[in-house]
């Protein structure tokens, strides 16, 4: 697990998309064959800048290194919850693009990054984190359930099954 005395999470659209990338490149070389919003190609600034802007995205760095980084929103540009609030006005931090660097893979990332959002969901009078993820990944599934995320749904969009996650903070 990274200790406090290791890492800091500051915001920086440039060093999270790095870490983006390099995410994508391990999914693409082991085979998961990734949908869109995880192919390497689309993790650059001009296709990210598309879906969030330069303050949501955070990464955690060792040193000067990014290891790990997620794209912290209070609204629902990428991805509707229509089909779980039906039509209630959810306040919620959404959680996207959450990455960690194929070298620190295991060490407690992404606790350590849900806990950094649910601090700042919590200072701004934000009590719900959400996330949404492919339903046919159990390992990543898994390690939100383990973050204490329950799923709430199970949705077929036209790419692929989406779960979605929600977490009292």
């Amino acid at each position: 697990m990274a200790t406090r005395s290791k890492y800091r999470i500051v915001q920086d659209a440039d060093k999270a998309i790095e870490v983006m990338y390099k995410a994508a490149k391990w999914l693409e070389e082991s085979g998961k064959g990734p949908n869109k919003w995880w192919q390497s190609q689309n993790m650059n600034r001009k296709f990210m800048l598309q879906h969030a802007e330069p303050s949501e995205f955070y990464v955690v760095l060792i040193g000067e290194n990014p290891v790990a980084c997620a794209i912290l929103q209070d609204n629902q540009r990428n991805q509707s919850w229509e089909s779980v609030d039906k039509g209630v006005k959810v306040n919620a931090l959404y959680i996207h693009w959450l990455a960690v660097h194929p070298g620190y893979r295991g060490t407690g990332l992404p606790k350590l990054l849900v806990d950094f959002a649910a601090k700042r969901a919590a200072a701004n009078g934000i009590h719900l984190l959400r996330l949404d993820t492919n339903a046919q990944e159990a390992k990543l599934r898994k390690i939100y359930e383990d973050l204490g995320f329950e799923l709430v749904h199970i949705e077929q969009e036209d790419y692929q099954q989406t779960a979605f996650y929600q977490k009292k903070c």
